[in-house]
């Protein structure tokens, strides 16, 4: 170990007792998740079962951000969404686009929900691609309510894709 590494070290305690006397604000800032039944999609000419079939299989790999008070009664969630997707056999394309959802929940209630695409490049023979969203970012009252609600995101399905992925987790 270095002796940078071992002066940080033993620094390390007095930068964090420091933080320890000032008050930070209270934030309400919601909950950012992935909606685990939505975080899988995959695409395919019939059978999703086989494998042969598929166009694109698709995963939301997670979210990742941060909450900060952006006036005096408003805070504001900025984050990112990472994304991952192979392409099938039975794809002849070298660029896919996805629908994604950003919803706001208050338990089983959606008050808000946006749909946005996101892309992968399969060029030059890749058949795995991965993408990442822009800073997504959403402003929230400064209230003890915020805290209560969720940012969800997923892939944005059809029916038949939904129905698909619900008998799946059934069985």
């Amino acid at each position: 170990m270095t002796r940078s590494a071992r002066i940080a070290i033993l620094l390390a305690p007095i930068g964090l007792a420091a933080c320890a006397g000032s008050k930070a604000p209270t934030l309400y800032c919601p909950q950012v998740a992935v909606l685990q039944q939505a975080s899988h999609l995959v695409r395919a000419k019939g059978d999703a079962d086989d494998v042969a079939a598929r166009v694109i299989d698709a995963r939301i790999t997670g979210v990742a951000g941060a909450c900060a008070k952006t006036g005096k009664a408003t805070e504001r969630v900025t984050f990112r969404i990472g994304f991952a997707a192979t392409n099938g056999p039975a794809s002849t394309l070298t660029e896919q686009t996805l629908p994604y959802f950003v919803a706001i929940t208050e338990g089983d209630r959606i008050i808000a929900k946006k749909v946005y695409p996101v892309n992968f490049d399969f060029r030059n023979g890749a058949d795995q691609a991965v993408a990442t969203t822009r800073p997504i970012r959403l402003s929230f009252p400064r209230a003890p309510r915020s805290a209560h609600q969720q940012v969800l995101v997923g892939f944005q399905m059809s029916e038949a894709e939904l129905n698909s992925v619900l008998g799946a987790a059934a069985r």
